[in-house]
């Protein structure tokens, strides 16, 4: 079900924060089905980009934690994500955007919360 608000997204690097933000959205009553961490793994775009290949090889996975317990875990190439994106409350633009902005940055991810209410976790 599609709330009527748009959900709240912040961009991430697969690290401990992302598990400290998710854990204080689980504290706050916030579960699963609210939380969506969008992965890009350009290794599903189909195209060989050594920027990007660059960037996902020098920024190592450093989360520890059980996230796929507190939320939707989606790791996918571009299309999929921006579809994702679209299918959680976004617009196709919206989507467009955010994606090719994890594209410029060193943020591997994305966090996505339904009906955020409070300013739980910090917002940049």
């Amino acid at each position: 079900m599609i709330s009527a608000t748009k959900p709240f997204v912040k961009f991430h690097r697969y690290d401990q924060e992302l598990v400290s933000d998710i854990q204080a959205l689980n504290s706050s009553g916030y579960h699963k089905d609210d939380i969506w961490v969008i992965k890009w793994n350009p290794d599903k775009n189909h195209s060989n980009q050594r920027d990007n290949f660059y960037k996902f090889s020098t920024h190592f996975e450093s989360a520890v934690g059980d996230i796929d317990s507190k939320a939707h875990f989606f790791d996918n190439g571009g299309e999929e994500i921006r579809t994702r994106l679209e299918k959680l409350g976004l617009t196709k633009d919206e989507a467009s955007t955010l994606f090719r902005e994890l594209q410029e940055t060193d943020y591997t991810c994305l966090l996505v919360v339904r009906d955020l209410k409070d300013e739980i976790i910090k917002m940049h």
